[in-house]
């Protein structure tokens, strides 16, 4: 499973003390734009399928695009470290359940590698920043959100704190805005945003309210659809289509797709 971090292209260091990661920035709205001038146009959402993880097993992990954009790659994780994960795989088509497959198929890796990645294919105007600092959290939660972060043992972990002591907050930000925050977790890179394909220059992330928000080179933003609990969004190669997870419960959730209109 080491491999599978080390795919990433971020360096992740455990929170346990301070921990420092380079991130792409988060993106923040910004003037110029007439409010009706959209910065793409977006369907409104449809159900892909719905995914139960008692069955499925574990937590999930990535979401990736095949080339024909009529297959989404699943990964599932159980495991509280590097040294204990164990993966899953699936794949998916449209109301078809998901197909267990022996291993990451070379495709989804090669999706993930610029889906996540600090940069959108090295574009230094679109480059995410990781900050990370220790602060008082008055009202630690678990969000179960990290890839090393067992569902089990964080809320214990979390209470046993307390409310108004000290936490580990990481923030993934892009043009001033938080697209991925992590409260005593290893930061996982792609787990709240997705870059577009390289003509679009676009981004896609979980925001601070937990809906799915666009963001352009300029800073800004638009939301797109109306589920509040977002996770792994996923934007296709051909730019057409983007998937995301939608939190519906503790081990439920429904994959959503969203198209370019």
């Amino acid at each position: 499973m080491r491999s599978i971090l080390a795919a990433a292209t971020f360096a992740c260091v455990t929170m346990v003390s301070a921990t420092v990661l380079v991130l792409s920035a988060s993106p923040s709205a910004a003037p110029g734009l007439p409010a009706s001038a959209p910065l793409i146009k977006l369907s409104d959402p449809g159900t892909w399928a719905e995914l139960d993880f008692d069955k499925l097993k574990g937590r999930p992990s990535r979401l990736a695009w095949a080339d024909d954009d009529r297959t989404i790659y699943l990964q599932t994780v159980e495991g509280s470290t590097a040294a204990t994960l164990k993966a899953r795989h699936y794949l998916i088509k449209q109301s078809g359940a998901p197909s267990p497959i022996e291993a990451q198929p070379a495709w989804a890796q090669a999706y993930w590698k610029w889906k996540s990645a600090k940069t959108s294919f090295g574009d230094p105007l679109l480059a995410i920043d990781l900050i990370t600092k220790r602060e008082l959290v008055d009202n630690p939660s678990d969000r179960s959100t990290a890839y090393l972060n067992s569902e089990k043992i964080a809320p214990a972990t979390l209470s046993s704190k307390g409310e108004g002591s000290r936490h580990t907050r990481s923030q993934l930000v892009l043009k001033g805005q938080v697209i991925g925050e992590f409260v005593d977790e290893q930061v996982y890179p792609g787990y709240t945003f997705s870059w577009s394909p390289e003509t679009l220059r676009l981004i896609a992330f979980r925001a601070q309210t937990g809906r799915l928000t666009i963001m352009n080179v300029e800073g800004l933003t638009q939301p797109a659809g109306h589920d509040k609990d977002v996770w792994l969004p996923a934007w296709s190669e051909s730019g057409d289509e983007i998937a995301y997870l939608n939190r519906l419960g503790r081990k439920k959730y429904a994959l959503r797709i969203i198209s370019a209109l």
